[in-house]
């Protein structure tokens, strides 16, 4: 039943936008070891956050017409809702618990978020760099969580933003391998590359000699490079695929067990290797 003023709530449709937040999320409180009284405020904050997100793409295209306007108001409506939500979780974290620290963070997530905005409205967000820009942005929670969990700011808060950047961006290229792989067959052009190939193939190319780099430079414990094996293990099957169709939903809940897997085994390879503090 819809409702007369505001409309139905708008929740976000990018599903793998779940995936990365709360992955994020649970790495940087796992590897903290703690959740307390902040950290539920945190998430609830930036769950509301990222609904408040889901209205972006109407706020951002929005034209000049009287069924525009009218999508616009509604949309604006629940984007300020979600956004009185959280604020209303994340101020007692600077109030009350005095995590000034997290205001440099607070900045950042502004900057994200106008990014996003003005990407959607060039109609950019669904291009590689937009979608890099956008892990960049929800890899953000991983470290800041940390923080919160554990009351400070950390010199490990940017290694785990940078591991779970590295590991989230490896999905954006292996699904646009498979679904320009299965666009070009589809059209007929079999005998042409497939556009996602090579820059699939070179990133995880990249991934598997920066990895062991980090952890010769002992700044990730040895762990870590199995948290990442699930990722080069399905890039490597996924480049031996010729399908013409593709199941978006068998697609997705892989993309999700993959990342089940390494945020346990990088909380695991924190959590009891002595480089964790």
């Amino acid at each position: 039943m819809r409702l007369p003023a505001v409309g139905r709530p708008i929740v976000p449709k990018e599903h793998g936008v779940w995936a990365v937040l709360y992955g994020s999320f649970l790495v940087g409180v796992g590897v903290a070891g703690r959740v307390t009284l902040p950290v539920e405020l945190f998430l609830l904050g930036i769950t509301a956050a990222v609904f408040a997100n889901g209205s972006l793409p109407t706020l951002a295209r929005a034209k000049a017409s009287e069924g525009q306007w009218e999508r616009c108001r509604q949309a604006l409506t629940w984007f300020l809702l979600y956004g009185a939500i959280s604020v209303a979780a994340m101020a007692p974290l600077l109030v009350v618990f005095r995590m000034t620290f997290l205001l440099p963070f607070g900045v950042g997530a502004a900057f994200f978020l106008l990014l996003r905005a003005f990407l959607i409205r060039g109609r950019d967000d669904r291009t590689l760099a937009g979608e890099l820009i956008g892990v960049a942005g929800l890899t953000m929670v991983g470290p800041v969580a940390h923080a919160v969990s554990v009351g400070s700011v950390r010199s490990i808060s940017t290694m785990l933003w940078l591991l779970l950047f590295l590991f989230f961006a490896s999905g954006v290229f292996y699904v646009r391998m498979r679904v320009h792989g299965v666009v070009a067959r589809r059209r007929g052009k079999n005998s042409e590359p497939n556009p996602g190939r090579w820059p699939c193939v070179l990133y995880h190319a990249v991934l598997l000699v920066a990895i062991p780099v980090l952890f010769l430079a002992r700044l990730v414990p040895w762990p870590v490079l199995l948290a990442y094996a699930p990722a080069l293990w399905r890039a490597a099957v996924g480049l031996r695929r010729e399908e013409s169709r593709l199941n978006l939903r068998r697609l997705g809940w892989s993309e999700v067990a993959v990342a089940t897997a390494f945020v346990l085994i990088l909380i695991a390879a924190f959590r009891l290797n002595p480089l964790a503090g």
